[in-house]
């Protein structure tokens, strides 16, 4: 099987580390193959049409129709003769970092709501699979498009700024027309259905956070998709699968290092982790200091230990 193609935000984002802005036509396509990226997208169809194909589904979109890929997801979009679309990219985390997300959690769920829609439901719904949005606030919405792509191209003082402001006016503006939509009602029903499933799988990875976990296997606990399973994780933890498995070997190598009888490769590779380099690397990049400095900080505020 061809491997499918990953672009990345850190080479794609060459003008703003925040987003990208362009326009696709027939005649410049984006993405010509399956593919995925580490960044969200927003289309906006602003006349003509195209096939949104999303986790082997396809989607047939006209003008005022918008649709949003979240990370991860392979898709490919194919535009009609005489197509215009908008698509704005970006960083993800900049928006809702996880030490911050409690406090958009409400849009930040109706965002990753909206944009699962086209990896996961299935028939029944399939009439209810594409937002409609109605003529007025879909103007509102090429509106804001168009200015954010005006401001990208012209890249004047404090163009990202405003594009971040109005990339998060738009976020809010489509997680209101999600929450009044059948499709929130239908996502809510899926979600409900599944989660049981899928709790149980979040407790085996708290049971073996130490041992090899492949995602696939998850999913067989779960007996959900893997796309689906791994909407429902971060809808119900706030954090990916990886993110999650990760906080946890830290949190419990935390707990082994205040005891000093434990050395700290012993540490890492107690808690899951099999090169005492990436234990060391990842604990300062979630704690802010070394394993060893770590140590001798909590060493000083309680030389008992």
């Amino acid at each position: 099987m061809e491997k499918c193609m990953l672009f990345e935000k850190a080479e794609m984002f060459t003008k703003s580390k925040l987003c990208k802005l362009y326009k696709v036509t027939d005649e410049h396509p984006s993405g010509e193959e399956t593919h995925y990226h580490d960044y969200m997208q927003i289309w906006y169809v602003v006349k003509g049409s195209c096939e949104n194909k999303v986790e082997g589904k396809s989607h047939l979109l006209g003008k005022g129709d918008i649709f949003i890929i979240p990370p991860k997801i392979e898709h490919m979009t194919i535009p009609s003769k005489n197509t215009e679309i908008i698509c704005c990219e970006f960083s993800y985390e900049q928006f809702f970092p996880i030490q911050k997300r409690q406090l958009y959690t409400d849009i930040y769920q109706s965002i990753l709501g909206l944009s699962s829609v086209w990896c996961f439901l299935d028939e029944e719904y399939d009439a209810q699979s594409c937002l409609k949005l109605q003529p007025e606030v879909s103007e509102k919405v090429r509106l804001k498009m168009m200015n954010m792509l005006v401001e990208y191209g012209n890249g004047e003082i404090y163009y990202e700024e405003l594009i971040r402001v109005e990339i998060m006016n738009l976020l809010i503006l489509l997680s209101r027309e999600y929450k009044k939509s059948p499709v929130s009602v239908n996502m809510s029903a899926l979600h409900e259905r599944y989660k049981p499933m899928v709790d149980e799988a979040i407790r085996y990875v708290e049971e073996h956070y130490a041992e090899t976990l492949k995602l696939e296997d998850l999913c067989r606990i779960s007996m959900v998709s893997k796309t689906y399973f791994c909407y429902l994780f971060k809808m119900i933890t706030q954090r990916t699968f990886v993110e999650y498995v990760i906080e946890l070997r830290i949190q419990r190598a935390v707990e082994l290092l205040q005891d000093g009888n434990n050395s700290i490769t012993w540490v890492g590779f107690e808690v899951g982790f099999n090169d005492s380099t990436h234990f060391s690397r990842t604990f300062k990049k979630l704690q802010g200091v070394s394993p060893r400095t770590y140590r001798i900080m909590q060493k000083a505020n309680n030389p008992n230990v």
